[in-house]
């Protein structure tokens, strides 16, 4: 008997890069191919995969976005280059959002690929730019926006519809439903990088025949070990504590909902009365003032009550006022692009800061290796940090919070999985290796209403069909995985007997395991901390006794 088939290959490993074929195989012999995201790997690790050729661009039968970060469809314009000639489809937000920051990207193609070139000098004929602001121009031409909730069918047999998902303005979780004649369906449902609630949205209530549809689901897991209790709120009272001490402040953000975000703060700040009046409220940055702009006019009829997230009173600053920050001894509050202070106006702006000590540089993202914002986390105070060749005195004071992320925490994810009462089948992805394992184990331990759960990879390929027809007694799912899988040794798809006594014992023993050396490597790094504390008192008694 012929069967509907569905085959689901990431081609990421961990958080960058974010990217998946799915190949649906229709028993009249009709295949088609969608692609959910296309992105830009940004990990040093990972970085040479954008330069691999993994797919036929002509091939592929649709694109679907899930939101618009960089690695996510920083890799689209590079496949149009390429020859795909077909819909990119998104929601409406986020294609008013789209063209700058690819065309911000197309900028930035060259210093990649010198970049590229300087790490890997004996290969470096294969890295040149990978597209251009004319590859960007065409891949606008074929973008769609669809409104959230709005079933189309973008192939025959396909249909997609974009669900609410506050990770960002724009952001969704996508739902494709891919049907053949009276056969039941195969739901293929991607969360996308996942958050309940931002600054200017809340994820609505999902209908009941939703929430009871049939799944495959595949579901992100940045921070998939991380929870609520982990995650200190410290941001408002650092910048309080900076206008007591009277300290210019720098910020980096992304561009897009972190920078309007952090804005939206300042307002509620500035409405309290708890910004001293002397203190002015700068933004830097093309693509964030840009994206500011496009906020104001989406908010208008997307959610009114917040269009007015800016202060009064803020100054966008160019290339003239940027030099000359500090000339009229005016305390500054500056935001800029980037977040990880390793691009645009905030090359220019940490190296005036760093050197002054009553200045303030917080971040409020994540810190990435190799990183502008690493390299200030990881200098002590006084130690000298190089920039552009350059070499200063760190001075300033360096603090960070996690309470921006847009990403969900263990518990939220668990919460949105525990929302839908019938998933076949859970792929984890979007996370470091041992995070989608370790939370791939709270999903075995935590959710009933999941059947097998899977890790995505570049290492693995998932297979779902089914026989029969609606009502007959063998329309049952079938899973089956090529490659490595989740927990068990032989590496295989994890099933039915994952709700086990003997399995959750055994993952039990393995959390409390993990537990226990976590807290041995506290006590240890506590101990060397006291230990060097001591080291260096005896050594600065020393040095008193000599000068005395």
């Amino acid at each position: 008997m012929k069967a509907l088939k569905g085959y689901v290959t990431a081609y990421h490993n961990e958080v960058t890069g974010s990217s998946f074929l799915v190949v649906i195989e229709r028993p009249d012999g009709i295949t088609n191919r969608v692609l959910v995201d296309k992105g830009y790997f940004q990990e040093p690790k990972y970085r040479y995969l954008n330069y691999v050729d993994d797919l036929d661009p002509e091939n592929i039968d649709a694109i679907v976005v899930t939101h618009n970060h960089i690695d996510h469809t920083g890799l689209i314009p590079k496949l149009v280059r390429q020859g795909y000639r077909n819909k990119i489809y998104m929601t409406e937000i986020t294609q008013e959002l789209i063209g700058d920051f690819l065309y911000d990207s197309a900028e930035q193609q060259e210093e990649n690929a010198w970049d590229m070139r300087w790490r890997y000098p004996n290969e470096a004929h294969k890295f040149n730019a990978l597209y251009y602001a004319e590859d960007v121009t065409k891949t606008l031409k074929l973008c769609e926006g669809i409104a959230y909730r709005k079933t189309i069918e973008i192939l025959p047999g396909i249909k997609l519809t974009f669900w609410e998902n506050a990770h960002i303005l724009g952001a969704s979780m996508v739902l494709l439903q891919c049907y053949y004649a009276n056969m039941k369906p195969l739901n293929f449902l991607f969360t996308g990088d996942f958050k309940f609630a931002n600054s200017f949205t809340r994820v609505p209530m999902f209908p009941k025949w939703f929430r009871n549809m049939e799944l495959i689901m595949f579901c992100e897991s940045t921070y998939g070990t991380t929870k609520r209790e982990d995650i200190k709120q410290c941001f408002r009272a650092n910048i309080l504590e900076g206008f007591e001490r009277r300290q210019d402040i720098l910020i980096g953000a992304f561009a897009q909902d972190r920078m309007q975000g952090i804005l939206y703060d300042f307002k509620l700040m500035q409405d309290e009365g708890l910004i001293p009046p002397e203190y002015q409220i700068c933004v830097d940055g093309p693509l964030g003032i840009s994206t500011c702009y496009g906020y104001r006019s989406i908010l208008e009829w997307y959610n009114p009550t917040r269009k007015d997230f800016m202060p009064k009173g803020v100054r966008f600053m160019d290339t003239k006022s940027r030099d000359q920050i500090f000339e009229k001894g005016i305390p500054k509050i500056v935001i800029t692009t980037s977040g990880m202070l390793n691009n645009g106006p905030a090359k220019v702006y940490v190296p005036k800061f760093l050197v002054r000590e009553n200045a303030l540089i917080h971040l409020v993202g994540y810190a990435a290796e190799e990183t502008m914002a690493r390299k200030l986390l990881d200098a002590k105070r006084d130690e000298t940090v190089k920039i552009g060749g350059v070499v200063f005195q760190k001075k300033a004071v360096i603090k960070t919070t996690r309470e921006k992320t847009s990403h969900a925490t263990e518990e939220e994810l668990l919460e949105l999985i525990g929302m839908f009462n019938n998933i076949k089948f859970l792929g984890i992805n979007h996370g470091n290796t041992d995070v989608k394992n370790d939370f791939g184990e709270d999903v075995v331990m935590e959710c009933p209403n999941v059947e097998q759960v899977g890790i995505m990879d570049r290492e693995h390929m998932y297979s779902f069909y089914r026989l029969g027809f609606k009502g007959d007694a063998n329309t049952r799912l079938t899973v089956k995985a090529r490659s490595a899988g989740l927990l068990n040794d032989s590496r295989l798809v994890f099933g039915r007997e994952a709700t086990s006594e003997e399995l959750r014992e055994r993952i039990q023993m393995e959390k409390e395991r993990k537990q226990k050396r976590r807290e041995k490597d506290a006590r240890k790094g506590k101990k060397n901390g006291k230990r060097n504390k001591q080291k260096g008192a005896k050594k600065k008694a020393r040095k008193n006794k000599k000068r005395n």
